[in-house]
C-alpha cells in the first residue's frame, strides 16, 4: 500500500527534476553532445523508467498484446488527429499559436529517425509508460494527468501558445495507451503527429 501512495509523488518529482535540468541546459548552450537539451531530455526520459523497473517485472506496456486491436486504435486516432491538425493549421491563427517556422528541414529519413530517438520513444516511455503506470496504479486518472504534465513540460522549457496545445495530441497518445495497453501505439502516433508540420510544409 505504501508503494501505491508513494509512486505518484516519486513520479512527479522525477518529472519536475527532468524539466528543471533540461530547462536549465536549454538556456546555457554547450557544444558537448550530452548537454544538448534534446539529447539530455531523451536520456533522462528513458533512464528514469529503466531505473524504476529494474528489479520488478517487465511492465505490461512493453508487451505488444492484441496486434489487431492496436492497429485499429492506431488508425482511428491517427486519422482523427490528422483531420484535427490540418483543420487547425488552415485557420488564421494569432502569433504564437501556429507551428513555428524552422530552418530548412532535413531529409525525411533523417527527420524521422531524429524525431523517433529524441522525442517519440523517450517521451512516450516516460509519459505513457512510467507516469501513466504511476497514476493508474494509484487510482488516479492517467490520461488527463499525463497530458497535462506533457504540456507543462513543453511550456516550462519553451513557453508559447503553440506548445501549450501539446495537451490535445497528448490526450490522443493517452487514449492510445489506454485502448491498446501498450506504448507502441502512442510512440507511432507521436512520431506521426510530429511529422504533420513537415508533411504540410509548415
Amino acid at each position: 500500500m505504501r508503494r501505491l501512495v508513494d509512486l505518484p509523488g516519486r513520479a512527479l518529482l522525477a518529472f519536475a527534476g527532468i524539466v528543471l535540468v533540461v530547462a536549465f541546459v536549454s538556456r546555457r548552450p554547450s557544444s558537448f553532445v550530452l548537454f544538448q537539451p534534446d539529447t539530455l531530455a531523451a536520456a533522462l526520459f528513458l533512464y528514469v523508467p529503466l531505473f524504476h523497473y529494474r528489479r520488478g517485472p517487465v511492465p505490461s506496456w512493453i508487451k505488444a498484446g492484441d496486434l489487431r486491436r492496436s492497429a485499429i486504435v492506431l488508425l482511428a486516432l491517427l486519422l482523427g488527429g490528422a483531420a484535427i491538425y490540418f483543420v487547425y493549421a488552415s485557420l488564421p491563427l494569432p502569433p504564437g499559436a501556429a507551428a513555428p517556422r524552422a530552418a530548412p528541414l532535413p531529409p525525411a529519413g533523417q527527420f524521422l529517425v531524429r524525431q523517433a530517438l529524441f522525442a517519440a520513444i523517450p517521451e512516450e516511455v516516460f509519459f505513457r509508460g512510467y507516469l501513466y503506470d504511476a497514476f493508474d496504479e494509484s487510482g488516479w486518472e492517467p490520461v488527463i494527468l499525463t497530458s497535462a504534465l506533457f504540456a507543462a513540460g513543453h511550456l516550462a522549457i519553451h513557453a508559447s501558445p503553440y506548445r501549450a496545445m501539446t495537451f490535445f495530441p497528448a490526450l490522443l497518445f493517452g487514449w492510445g495507451r489506454k485502448k491498446s495497453g501498450n506504448v507502441y501505439v502512442p510512440v507511432l502516433l507521436h512520431l506521426a503527429f510530429n511529422s504533420f508540420p513537415y508533411l504540410s510544409g509548415v
